[in-house]
């Protein structure tokens, strides 16, 4: 009798071990749950979203259209029981950036044309911070901001305008942890471009960004 009491006391032992380590080999315990940001973690991803509508609360350029593809780094700085701040750089290798103008037409007194003008830009937004709740749990609802710059191809809107714009943004959403190393992000961002007063004309633009991203824990 003592012997089988011996060897159930050992598998339960060995079985709490197991289950301590979690997926994929992290520790659990020492995560503080099962899906716990841990200070010092490192988060590299990919994220592209646009918009469908345009807001003028800081630009004042209507019928702006958006899209935006990203590289992400985040490193978690700081974590309490339910929260993780984290520090965010996103590097923009392509940015589209479109909005309509206005033309006499020809001959004179024969209306006004509109199109379109679409503009390319690469760019980085060296400084963000993005706060999650419930960093414990496969879902976590988070805040964010960040601030950086755009360089276009052409002076926007025309040459009255500038290439360098700043660019400033605040949101939220949802990041959904697949597993202990991976994640999917669904968030929404009012993202602002504008020259800062540097040039000519500064119309400013504002844009309601919707995107999905991955991202990988290391």
């Amino acid at each position: 009798m003592f012997g089988i009491l011996v060897l159930s006391a050992h598998a339960a032992c060995a079985q709490a071990a197991t289950e301590a380590k979690g997926v994929e080999g992290f520790d659990v315990q020492s995560a503080g749950g099962p899906f716990g940001l841990e200070k010092k973690v490192n988060e590299f991803g990919v994220w592209g979203g646009g918009s469908f509508s345009t807001p003028t609360l800081i630009g004042k350029t209507e019928e702006t259209r958006l899209a935006i593809v990203a590289l992400r780094y985040a490193r978690v700085l700081a974590r309490g029981d339910n929260l993780s701040l984290k520090y965010t750089i996103d590097a923009v290798p392509v940015a589209r950036l479109s909005f309509p103008v206005f033309e006499q037409a020809a001959p004179p007194g024969s209306g006004v044309l509109k199109r379109r003008r679409t503009f390319t830009a690469a760019g980085l937004s060296p400084v963000g911070f993005q706060l999650n709740f419930r960093r414990r749990e496969r879902v976590q609802p988070f805040v964010q901001t960040s601030g950086g710059f755009l360089y276009f191809g052409a002076r926007i809107p025309d040459e009255r305008g500038a290439r360098f714009n700043f660019t400033g943004d605040f949101g939220g959403g949802v990041q959904w942890k697949t597993s202990l190393r991976r994640a999917w992000t669904f968030g929404y961002r009012y993202q602002h471009v504008s020259n800062g007063y540097r040039a000519e004309v500064n119309p400013g633009f504002d844009s309601n960004l919707f995107y999905v991203g991955f991202s990988i824990f290391r």
